[in-house]
């Protein structure tokens, strides 16, 4: 008998999109967006249920056999994860899971795809896919009319930010506005459980490196105000936008988070958290009259810390900060709109004195790039010793100006296939700059996260800051080789 629920599931392709670092390296994220969507609909008084098939370990076919057996009324793909990007990496098991679905004969659900990637390029997610809907959008209340429209048989006025086929002729309508993100209901943690999650490898470098669950991430803003050409962080919201929680909610959720299921490990979500903004001081201040053991990491800017900053929220448990420092060479910075002036060594310099660890986030291949910069963006990465660095190949994302600007100008194509954009994966093929072919970008950035981690003296260094184990972890890490298509692997 079908019911009247509505399903919310991500897929998991983890194998294909993370190759041989899935099992033990990855992290195992608790999807916040499809979190989000479930508390939303709930307090809507719509009965739905999450199925979060890669912490479960799910794969396709029983993800499908699993809703056979349900029977819903509605099917919702979430199409994101942890970072922005990874809405296209996503598309690669949703384009599947849909191939699959659709030669359904007992198939008696209505389905409908989400996030970032199906918001920009609407119409040709429902090719890729055969979906019935494409939300566009944050979704909340299109989710909710929706459902009213398939279950209710509510057939009123147009549903704003739905996008379909209807006898061929694509449609689609334009999504409400942003909500206010401080009357979003909280997660629900009893639901989504922490412990079944585990936080990236380098997060718990030290005495918690074999010990990464309970886990959890905590969101204080959504956006970023900045316009780097790179980024497609503003996708879903359809402009440029930065829209903060109160910190009194999101320290009420560490509360729960901490209190009640023991949850040491915590990733902020923002793309920008740390800014030169009283939020910040409020948060620290709440969280040192409670004086947790946290273990926290966040992203900023390099231009938006100060000395103040970083021992305020070293004290309350902030172990790392990841920053986007991209390239140390001005001029291929300047070329992709990150505008970022400070200078790097000073910033790195406070960082430490504060005794936080930094992970480096640097981008191989940006358009400008040759083999000269990315030289000096290795002789970067030593002179500093990083306690971790992530090294990015340049992609053109689907919504970023990088992607809207190199096909309008006919250097790109539309990608036939969403998997190159897999950093892990065997199909990853990164953009290729002015100067430089795919090929030679993705060698670059494998050879030299190898060799930086490989390196006795980056060794030496992590044994004697985090110990032997961590040693013991990264020399395991880097015994696992990338199979990589484009490099004849």
């Amino acid at each position: 008998m079908k019911s009247k629920k509505l399903i919310l599931t991500t897929i998991n392709a983890k194998k294909t999109l993370y190759s041989g670092t899935a099992d033990n390296l990855a992290a195992i994220a608790p999807n916040i967006p499809m979190a989000l969507l479930h508390s939303y609909l709930t307090s809507k008084e719509i009965p739905v249920e999450t199925i979060d098939s890669e912490s479960e370990g799910l794969l396709i076919d029983d993800l499908i056999n699993r809703l056979l057996e349900e029977s819903p009324a509605i099917v919702g793909v979430i199409a994101s994860g942890a970072n922005p990007s990874a809405s296209t990496m996503s598309m690669v098991g949703g384009i599947e899971f849909f191939k699959k679905v659709n030669k359904l004969k007992e198939k008696s659900f209505t389905t409908f795809i989400w996030g970032p990637h199906p918001t920009v390029l609407s119409k040709r997610t429902l090719l890729d896919t055969g979906a019935d809907y494409v939300i566009k959008g944050e979704g909340y209340d299109t989710i909710v009319d929706l459902y009213k429209k398939v279950v209710e048989k509510n057939n009123g006025c147009a549903i704003p930010g739905l996008a379909y086929f209807e006898n061929d002729k694509y449609m689609e309508t334009t999504p409400p506005l942003l909500v206010d993100v401080d009357k979003l209901p909280m997660i629900d943690w009893g639901y989504k459980k922490p412990g079944i999650y585990r936080a990236h490898n380098w997060h718990c470098f030290g005495p918690e490196i074999n010990n990464r669950t309970p886990y959890a991430i905590v969101w204080t803003s959504m956006g970023c105000p900045y316009p780097c050409d790179f980024c497609c962080i503003n996708n879903l919201f359809g402009k440029r936008t930065f829209r903060f929680r109160s910190i009194k909610n999101v320290v009420a959720e560490i509360d729960i988070l901490v209190n009640k299921y023991s949850v040491k490990h915590i990733k902020i979500l923002d793309e920008l958290f740390i800014i030169k903004h009283k939020r910040i001081d409020e948060f620290c201040d709440m969280l040192k009259e409670r004086n947790y053991d946290l273990n926290m990491w966040c992203f900023a800017r390099a231009d938006t810390i100060t000395p103040d900053i970083l021992k305020k929220i070293k004290k309350v448990g902030m172990n790392w900060i990841a920053y986007g420092f991209e390239s140390p060479d001005k001029d291929v910075l300047k070329n992709t709109n990150k505008r970022l002036t400070v200078d790097f060594d000073e910033v790195i310099k406070m960082t430490r004195d504060a005794g936080i660890n930094i992970c480096a986030d640097v981008i191989v291949g940006l358009w400008n790039d040759d083999a000269s910069t990315i030289e000096r963006m290795k002789e970067f990465l030593f002179k500093h010793e990083f306690e971790w660095i992530n090294i990015y190949p340049a992609f053109a994302f689907p919504g970023s100006n990088f992607y809207n600007d190199l096909l309008q100008q006919g250097i790109i194509t539309e990608p036939g296939d969403w998997s190159i954009y897999s950093l892990y994966g065997y199909d990853c093929k990164p953009l290729h700059s002015k100067y430089l072919t795919s090929e030679q970008i993705l060698r670059y950035r494998d050879d030299i996260f190898n060799e930086y981690y490989r390196d006795t003296r980056i060794l030496n260094m992590l044994e004697k800051k985090f110990g032997t184990e961590t040693r013991k972890h990264v020399e395991g890490m880097t015994s696992i080789k990338l199979r990589r298509k484009i490099l004849g692997d």
